[in-house]
């Protein structure tokens, strides 16, 4: 039991410690986009900007309003980091990683998602604030919205695997990428998780001309810290499930390679901070014009064309 503990913090920690890098990834991309240097005074090249940054919110005085429900205003901010800890626990990272793939990981990620969505509410409804409520019941909203489709798409890739589980939805790409046949899927399922993870250019939970900061307008210091890392685990996570819906097998050799998960990974990673760079935030009737007016009938569509297909070639003689 302790060697299982123990693994499992030595599998959690470098994740945590890509978050934290993640940040400055973002921010130097950001600053090139932009024609400037971006953090570089603290370390060489402002490698150690992120543990600075962590270092001066945790030492801030953490703030509660009046009139908060004190026991969820603290308890949503954990929940929200641990959901997405949890959902990271059924990514088969390795063969000898303390993850277990499941039969049925696929179904256990869209419950674990679905949860999520009560974390954000929670924080906005305890803030005892408008604008934080208000924000939390777009995303609320936005979430519930483009978890439909997001399911749907994950749906095509399970029919051409003919499996729940993520390890062998991987092993099925040995010949062929999934990116090949359902790039429709892949590009409808990326702009999707922009959605489903809040990111620009639909980012209307936190729009600072409208909401101030959204549903986390309230937190500060170490429970900021949490909202803050849990939405950036939540894009690692999005970027891992579609490195192995669509972007093929993680092994080579019958050996697995966490490092070629990893390029891949970074590589979706990169474009939902290009989009942040590049687009400017839509409109809120817009969003939810795409979701239900374009994205689920193409996707509908999508659920119904392949299981024919299939069946069509495998019926002929």
């Amino acid at each position: 039991m302790m060697i299982k503990t123990m693994q499992t913090i030595m599998t959690f920690l470098p994740m945590l410690l890509t978050v934290a890098f993640l940040t400055l990834m973002e921010r130097k991309m950001l600053a090139t986009s932009q024609m400037r240097k971006g953090p570089n005074i603290v370390g060489f090249y402002g490698l150690l900007q992120p543990m600075a940054d962590a270092m001066k919110l945790m030492m801030k005085e953490a703030n509660k309003p009046n009139k908060t429900n004190s026991l969820l205003f603290t308890l949503s901010p954990m929940m929200s980091m641990s959901m997405a800890l949890t959902t990271w626990s059924l990514i088969p990272l390795h063969n000898k990683s303390p993850q277990s793939d499941t039969s049925m990981s696929m179904i256990m990620m869209l419950a674990l998602s679905s949860l999520s969505v009560y974390t954000i509410l929670l924080t906005g409804w305890a803030s005892n604030s408008k604008y934080s409520l208000l924000g939390s019941m777009r995303a609320t909203a936005q979430m519930m919205s483009y978890e439909m489709s997001i399911g749907l798409m994950m749906l095509c890739v399970m029919y051409l695997s003919s499996s729940l589980s993520l390890s062998t939805i991987t092993e099925s790409q040995m010949n062929i990428w999934f990116l090949m046949p359902l790039f429709p899927a892949f590009t409808m399922l990326l702009m999707s998780s922009l959605a489903e993870t809040n990111r620009t250019p639909f980012d209307l939970t936190e729009s600072e001309s409208e909401l101030v900061s959204g549903f986390n307008v309230e937190y500060s210091a170490t429970l900021f810290t949490l909202l803050f890392l849990a939405e950036y685990t939540n894009i690692l996570l999005m970027s891992a499930i579609l490195s192995m819906l669509f972007l093929g097998s993680t092994t080579m050799n019958n050996t697995s390679t966490p490092m070629m998960l990893a390029t891949k990974m970074l590589t979706i990673t990169y474009m939902f901070m290009w989009a942040r760079a590049t687009y400017p935030r839509t409109r809120y009737d817009q969003l939810m014009h795409l979701v239900w007016k374009s994205y689920l009938p193409m996707s509908l569509s999508l659920t119904m064309l392949i299981p024919s297909i299939m069946i069509f070639f495998h019926c002929s003689p």
